[in-house]
Order: C-alpha cells, then structure tokens, then sequence
C-alpha cells in the first residue's frame, strides 16, 4: 500500500495520538473522568492515530481516494 498521508498531516496524527494515549493512561488510573469513552477506547484511538502517522498511511484516506502525500 502506498503512502498517501503527508508529512505535515502524519506530525500531527503522531502528536495527537500521543495526547489521547496520554488521556487514556489519566483515565486508566483515575485521575480524570471523561464520560463517554473507555480507557481502552481512547488507548485504541491513540495507537491508531500513532500507527498512521508512524506509516503515513491511512485506510480510510485510502477508501475514500484520498491522497494527501506529494510526489516524493
């Protein structure tokens, strides 16, 4: 599969899961309510968001026909 997520977008997905990662450990341990999410949810939320940004791939991008990379 190719690359269809660029770099500015795949910094961000990186930065952003990491925050939902780091909520999902503060919900985890019981130091902040969010009341709709699980810290599970959150956790898997972060992971993806890091895997994308990591890979610079994204298959809903790739459903979609997006392609957001430029021509390296």
């Amino acid at each position: 599969m190719e690359r269809n997520v660029g770099r500015i977008d795949a910094l961000v997905r990186v930065v952003a899961g990491v925050a939902v990662a780091v909520l999902a450990v503060a919900v985890a341990v019981g130091a902040v309510s969010v009341p709709v999410f699980s810290a599970v949810g959150l956790g898997v939320i972060g992971v993806v968001l890091i895997v994308e940004g990591a890979t610079r791939r994204c298959l809903l991008y790739r459903a979609l026909g997006i392609d957001r990379c430029p021509v390296d």
